[in-house]
């Protein structure tokens, strides 16, 4: 009878992982949250410097496209001598020069009656007649002084460089254009100048404008024309980006009804 041989049981490997294991996988772990953190940052970063170019370049087709419409059909240009509203809440008066800290044109425009009005009229008229006249003052202020619910978010840096564009709109207080929605009286020449002294209205067109070296208007008075030049500013973190990058965007507009 032979004896066998007994060997010694193999323990199996009790569950878990060892110190070293863990501390492999938690470094592995630790690269790969690493890099989807710097793509997330990157892809979020790209997606902020996207949509705030497209803001800047639809801001400056908006005010050329707005302001240049509006001159086009402009009646008259106001001095550069004149004291006008300066464009703040307060509305305290100051020259209107298309140089300084608040660069400033003011042009006298019509109120055209539209399809409401003219059909009020005994007897009813064709829209499109000129039934009044503003002095519409287009006026740089710089943001930080425009006041909180006005402008955008708060932004330190921003605020540093960026204007705001204000449009502030005065009557004749001896003829007012009429209400919306019912009938005027033709007014084919506006008044002189200086009779527009009664603010009716002040609206912000953008509060994210730049003012370079170039004066943002110029009035030639022998061509009868008006230069726009507009670029805009937006703040990412502490960076401030322009667009046009190089220089603003530049429009001549001819002021044909200027006399």
């Amino acid at each position: 009878m032979s004896c066998a041989r007994h060997r010694p049981a193999v323990r199996p490997r009790e569950a878990g992982f060892t110190l070293v294991e863990l501390l492999v996988g938690m470094a592995i772990l630790a690269v790969l949250l690493a890099a989807v953190f710097s793509f997330q940052q990157s892809t979020t970063e790209y997606a902020t410097t996207q949509n705030n170019q497209a803001t800047r370049l639809q801001t400056v087709n908006d005010i050329a496209g707005y302001v240049g419409d509006r001159l086009r059909a402009a009646g008259g240009i106001a001095p550069s001598s004149m004291s006008l509203p300066n464009g703040t809440a307060a509305g305290t008066s100051e020259t209107c020069s298309v140089t300084g800290t608040r660069p400033c044109l003011a042009a006298l425009l019509p109120v055209v009656e539209d399809a409401r009005g003219a059909a009020a009229c005994t007897p009813a008229v064709a829209p499109g007649r000129v039934v009044g006249w503003t002095l519409t003052v287009y006026r740089y202020v710089p943001r930080a002084e425009l006041e909180s619910t006005l402008r955008g978010p708060d932004n330190a840096t921003l605020d540093q460089k960026a204007y705001g564009l204000v449009e502030i709109r005065l009557n004749d207080p001896s003829r007012p254009p009429p209400v919306a929605g019912t009938c005027g009286t033709r007014q084919s020449t506006p008044a002189a100048i200086s009779q527009y002294t009664q603010v009716a209205a002040r609206n912000l067109i953008t509060d994210q404008a730049a003012v370079g070296s170039a004066a943002p208007f110029e009035v030639d008075t022998a061509l009868k024309t008006v230069t726009l030049r507009v670029q805009t500013v937006t703040a990412q973190g502490t960076k401030l980006t322009y667009t046009p990058s190089a220089a603003p965007y530049k429009l001549t507009v001819n002021t044909r009804n200027v006399p």
